[in-house]
């Protein structure tokens, strides 16, 4: 019986071994590093793009604040403007605008009576259009205060101007101040504000 290989053979015997013994040094010294190697050059790769990506962010910073300021800027001028697209929308609404505040503010809204109101068309337009109210009412003076800082107090903003007030006192027969005016005065003033440059436009 022959146990060990003819000469001929031994070296493809040899060669084979060879190999089979590299395998298993390879299985079982080297694989998990190079597994390891290859899922750290991905992370790598990957973490290469991610920088790449917040790079080219961080240098549109500067850009993107600039935007985003300016739409604040334009947004915060927006609610300036009436809303309204034309002059006698704008007039009419201020007007309800100061009766709806008479009501919310005065704090005797019975003794404030508008008497009068005149829409003030802008003969000379320059870029945004004016709308203005002449106004003429009667109230006692504190609750006058007290409307007037809440007209111009909102948006979109209402300003006041050509302020005159003058005190009336009625007298009855008996030479009595009559109850229901004692207090109040008269007063006149224009409320104005300003249309965008797109209503202007188009009306």
């Amino acid at each position: 019986m022959q146990w060990l290989p003819d000469r001929k053979n031994n070296r493809p015997l040899a060669l084979g071994l060879l190999i089979i013994a590299l395998i298993l040094v390879y299985l079982g010294g080297f694989h998990w590093f190079v597994v390891r190697h290859a899922e750290l050059s991905s992370e790598a790769e990957r973490l290469t793009q991610q920088a790449a990506r917040f790079k080219a962010a961080v240098a549109r910073e500067p850009d993107l604040r600039q935007r985003l300021a300016e739409l604040d800027e334009q947004r915060a001028g927006s609610t300036l403007f009436l809303p309204e697209s034309g002059f006698s929308s704008a007039a009419a609404s201020m007007t309800r605008r100061l009766r709806e505040i008479i009501d919310a503010e005065a704090l005797q809204p019975e003794f404030c009576t508008v008497q009068a109101t005149q829409n003030v068309p802008d003969n000379e337009p320059d870029r945004f259009e004016r709308v203005t109210v002449n106004v003429r009412m009667q109230c006692p003076l504190d609750d006058i205060s007290r409307i007037l800082y809440a007209l111009e107090d909102r948006q979109p903003l209402v300003l006041v101007d050509n302020l005159m007030l003058r005190q009336r006192v009625v007298a009855d027969r008996a030479g009595r101040r009559g109850a229901s005016n004692y207090g109040r005065v008269e007063i006149s003033f224009n409320m104005y504000g300003y249309l965008t440059e797109a209503a202007s436009r188009s009306s």
